[in-house]
């Protein structure tokens, strides 16, 4: 016996009314099927690749701590006003760098792990980074 198509699809139709999301159906054909859902499907992205950090602009400051010792130590840096100055900093001991501008800004680090500070010098003037726990300046900032 043959279903006519009309009879197969009405049927089809209201089967599908009553199933829930993502429950399996068949089509006019049998073959299964899954009824659609309001949220959209996963797609398949490729992994990117990482991406190389980003270099900062404006003047970088290498600071070094080691055996008691800070590199630079006293250094005069040149910068502009509202150039971006960051301080990367290696110790072998835990610090606290303090940069005495307005506002001030401080870095804690930690022992063997790098520790790294962005920020501005708003004014013109002459701006002290120190190592808090050597009592001694890193380098003298001279913003213009």
């Amino acid at each position: 016996m043959r279903i006519p198509v009309a009879l197969a699809a009405a049927a089809l139709t209201l089967g599908l009314a009553g199933c829930a999301e993502d429950e399996p159906t068949a089509d006019a054909t049998g073959a299964p099927t899954t009824s659609a859902s309001s949220e959209p499907a996963p797609t398949a992205t490729e992994p990117s690749e990482p991406s190389e950090p980003a270099m900062p602009e404006g003047v970088v400051v290498d600071v070094t701590i080691a055996g008691g010792e800070v590199t630079p130590q006293g250094d005069r840096v040149e910068v502009e006003v509202g150039e971006p100055v960051t301080l990367r900093v290696t110790s072998d001991e835990a610090d606290e760098i303090h940069v005495h501008s307005d506002p001030e800004h401080s870095l804690e680090v930690e022992a063997g792990t790098p520790g790294e500070l962005t920020f501005t010098v708003d004014r013109p003037g002459q701006v002290a980074v120190e190592s808090h726990h050597l009592d001694v300046t890193i380098v003298q900032l001279v913003a213009r």
